[in-house]
């Protein structure tokens, strides 16, 4: 009996070091990713744009410490409701723009995938709602703001669509912010499409939801 508690307690030992090891790789490819959006993003930063540049990078970092914080271990996987991980998001731009003409209605399904995809896909919900609120309604202009996220068969489908002003050019050109979600969806072996609506944009991410048991 003595020999099979050791057992157990120095099974739940190995357990909890392989999930603290594996945590800490999360984290240093988490920063990493970072480390690589800043860079980027200096490759096309002016010295006027520099401003802009920083909060842009501070609200990146907060998308990725929310992903973080949505992260759970559910039968040894890291796993990560998306619902709750993108309103949490979405609140946080909500704010930061002081828009109070513009109203975002969220329709969030249920969908939890593996942990590895969090930090993408909250990527991904900064830049394109960002986007809109920055460039759909110039002076001042009241608009709405569509977030919704739903399952169909084994992939999930995130939508950011806007009534504002629209695309100025077509096709249109992507600037940093859209190049940093096209990069975040084919991390995920994802697809970023982009589409004029009348009025507005609409943008989504359609991306497999792969087998948690596989996560790497």
């Amino acid at each position: 009996m003595a020999h099979s508690e050791t057992d157990g307690r120095s099974g739940a030992a190995d357990r909890a070091t392989a999930q603290v090891r594996e945590t800490e790789h999360r984290a240093k490819n988490t920063l990493q990713l970072i480390a690589s959006v800043l860079q980027l993003q200096d490759r096309h930063t002016t010295e006027d744009a520099g401003h802009r540049a920083l909060k842009s990078a501070a609200a990146r970092i907060r998308a990725i410490g929310t992903a973080h914080r949505h992260i759970s271990w559910i039968d040894g996987r890291e796993e990560v409701s998306l619902g709750p991980m993108i309103r949490e998001i979405v609140e946080d731009l909500a704010r930061s723009p002081a828009r109070p003409g513009v109203s975002i209605d969220l329709s969030l399904e249920a969908i939890a995938v593996r942990g590895d995809l969090a930090a993408p896909v909250a990527l991904i919900v900064g830049e394109t709602l960002g986007n809109a609120l920055a460039h759909a309604y110039p002076a001042g202009r009241a608009g709405r703001v569509g977030v919704s996220l739903q399952q169909t068969d084994a992939s999930f489908e995130l939508t950011v669509a806007d009534d504002g002003a629209g695309l100025t050019q077509d096709p249109p050109i992507p600037g940093f912010g859209l190049t940093v979600a096209r990069l975040m969806a084919r991390q995920i072996h994802g697809r970023l499409d982009m589409s004029p609506l009348a009025p507005g944009v609409w943008v989504m991410l359609t991306a497999p939801i792969p087998d948690a048991r596989a996560q790497a």
